[in-house]
């Protein structure tokens, strides 16, 4: 029995080594093909794709040497970026999409060459808009959410207005938002505060009815002030909660970010897609597009970081 168990092991190290193989002949066989195609007007971006592959490559290696022998995740990520990156290269170059709407990956790299600046300024933009509401809401939908779900008297006003309010999609609220406000920015903002408000408010108020009761009776019992039962009691138990409405409302905020700056900004992400799109340059398109993932990928695991250390004391129980 033990040598079975050894050998079972043996074989999932195996596994996993192949798998990593598969992985790494997969990059070098995308950098091989990129290197010897020739890049004519497209130069900078073949280059910069190039650049691309070997930071994945990297990446990977960092990956592996960090997860202290479990590859299952590292392997499975960068699998399946390299699996789309080689159907990218191999859709564009037989042309089975229309290179117009699937242009090569040299041509959509190209664009960064270009127009750096633009794309640079826009995530500023974008993320500078985005950051201003969310963090509005965060601050106004906690304590909020605290109180609804302690305060009984108020949970029966406050929740039917949160039942009929909190479905409405925050993008119905932008025509009324430009009309009303005095500018873009103003109006941008309060789009993204709503969307991400009544998620926060929403798992606050859950949050506290998850609180064993006892607990808050407890501190009554102590003398303790309503204040400090609400930070010391009701905020750290109903934290879970919350971060899970915190993420919903973050992706909403994200959405309505996009659709507002479409609709009627002159900077960020959203009006450097729409901008684009109206020309029917979709290279351009499909890099923005690129650029919006790794502003997504880059802001949600700032939001994991903070979300372990302030629940880190779930990995002690």
């Amino acid at each position: 029995m033990i040598y079975k168990k050894e050998n079972l092991s043996g074989n999932l190290k195996i596994k996993l080594n192949l798998q990593s193989l598969i992985v790494i002949i997969i990059f070098l066989a995308l950098l091989t093909v990129t290197w010897i195609k020739p890049g004519g007007e497209f130069e900078n971006g073949k280059l910069l794709f190039i650049g691309l592959i070997l930071i994945l490559m990297t990446l990977f290696a960092l990956e592996l040497f960090r997860s202290k022998g479990k590859y299952e995740k590292v392997n499975d990520i960068f699998l399946l970026v390299g699996l789309v990156l080689v159907l990218w290269e191999v859709v564009s170059r037989f042309s089975i999409i229309d290179p117009n709407l699937l242009p090569s990956s040299e041509k959509v790299f190209s664009v960064y060459a270009r127009d750096y600046e633009l794309i640079i300024t826009g995530v500023f933009s974008s993320l500078f808009l985005l950051l201003t509401g969310y963090l509005l809401a965060i601050t106004a939908a906690i304590p909020l959410g605290l109180i609804m779900g302690w305060k009984m008297r108020l949970y029966n006003v406050a929740y039917p207005t949160a039942k009929a309010l909190g479905p409405i999609p925050p993008t119905i609220y932008i025509p009324y938002a430009i009309a009303l406000l005095p500018s873009f920015f103003v109006s941008s903002l309060f789009v993204i505060f709503i969307g991400a408000f009544w998620p926060i408010l929403m798992g606050g108020v859950v949050g506290v009815f998850n609180i064993d009761y006892r607990l808050i009776n407890s501190a009554r019992t102590l003398g303790l002030s309503d204040r400090t039962i609400i930070w010391k009691v009701l905020l750290p138990g109903a934290l879970p909660s919350i971060f899970q409405g915190a993420l919903m409302g973050l992706i909403v905020s994200f959405i309505t970010l996009m659709i507002a700056e479409i609709i009627g900004s002159r900077s960020g992400l959203g009006w450097y897609l729409q901008s684009q799109g109206q020309f029917a340059n979709y290279g351009a398109v499909l890099a923005g597009m690129i650029v919006i993932s790794l502003v997504v990928i880059a802001v949600t695991t700032v939001f994991d970081q903070v979300q372990n250390y302030a629940l880190r004391w779930q990995r002690l129980n």
